[in-house]
């Protein structure tokens, strides 16, 4: 079973909850700070378990759903269903276990939260098939990293009476879809030998490329949008500022084909530095 786990973590890149969870929490920080409030830790708890509860079961379930696809595409054929390391029915049951994870920690936070899942359950179900239906797919994922912000917010306060989160849920959305058009530019050829959709099946490499950059230029409009709304200073601009940066080396990359780094490592700093800056802002501002 040990084994497993590790085939599982492994087949859904259990560490790239980094991508996100840095984001949920300072979002989770900066509800606080709206309501002049303090960290209750066991909210904070039941916010990181909704995030990887939510998180394991969408990428089992693309896992599964592509299982067939990933076996003919020569980048994906070595993952752990196609390989024969974990089977369909095994995935499953980690998709179960998620499922009840996300289920039983959303029932501790807030009624709104409690409302609003059985959305956040299709959304995780609905975005394995995005690729099958429409190049829009990209957004979808974006949007999907972005509600969980929206989701963080609305565990603290209970309720959603600011624009401030949903400025901040844009800008991770826009962020998560281009660097997703990025990386899917590996699959250009395969997406249209097999009739699946993405935007660089769709437009071809170079309309892409500038979609992709068209969309990292709404991340930090929107992150200062939200810096705006909540009155926010220096180091949250410090944020922003690190963001374009980041992003700007990020497209670099991708110039140089490194697409690889630019969407595992440059990406996990944007995420930790937004999440660091956002800490000093709040708790070292004079």
């Amino acid at each position: 079973m040990i084994t497993k786990f590790v085939d599982w973590a492994r087949m859904i890149k259990l560490e790239h909850t980094l991508f996100s969870l840095p984001f949920v929490i300072s979002s989770a920080l900066l509800a606080i700070d709206y309501q002049n409030g303090q960290i209750d830790w066991m909210i904070f708890f039941w916010i990181s378990l909704c995030l990887l509860g939510a998180r394991s079961a969408g990428m089992t379930l693309n896992r599964i759903f592509d299982a067939e696809i990933d076996s003919l595409n020569p980048r994906t054929q070595d993952r752990e269903i196609p390989q024969g390391k974990i089977n369909k029915s095994q995935a499953w049951f980690f998709t179960i276990v998620s499922l009840v994870l996300l289920i039983f920690s959303t029932l501790q936070l807030p009624q709104l939260c409690q409302i609003l899942l059985p959305i956040a359950l299709t959304w995780l179900f609905a975005y394995s098939w995005m690729k099958r239906v429409t190049w829009l797919c990209h957004f979808v994922l974006g949007t999907t990293l972005g509600g969980a912000t929206l989701g963080a917010w609305i565990a603290i306060t209970g309720n959603l009476d600011s624009f401030a989160p949903v400025y901040l849920a844009l800008a991770v959305s826009f962020w998560v879809a281009g660097f997703d058009i990025f990386y899917s530019l590996q699959d250009e050829v395969f997406d249209l030998s097999q009739k699946l959709h993405s935007i660089p099946a769709r437009f071809g490499k170079a309309t892409a490329v500038k979609i992709a950059r068209f969309t990292h230029l709404l991340t930090p409009i929107f992150l200062y949008l939200c810096g705006e709304e909540l009155a926010l200073g220096f180091y949250f601009k410090l944020a922003i500022l690190f963001t374009v940066i980041a992003l700007f080396y990020e497209q670099q990359l991708v110039n140089e084909e490194k697409i690889e780094k630019a969407f595992f490592t440059v990406n996990s700093w944007i995420s930790v530095m937004i999440m660091v800056f956002v800490i000093l802002e709040l708790y070292l501002s004079v």
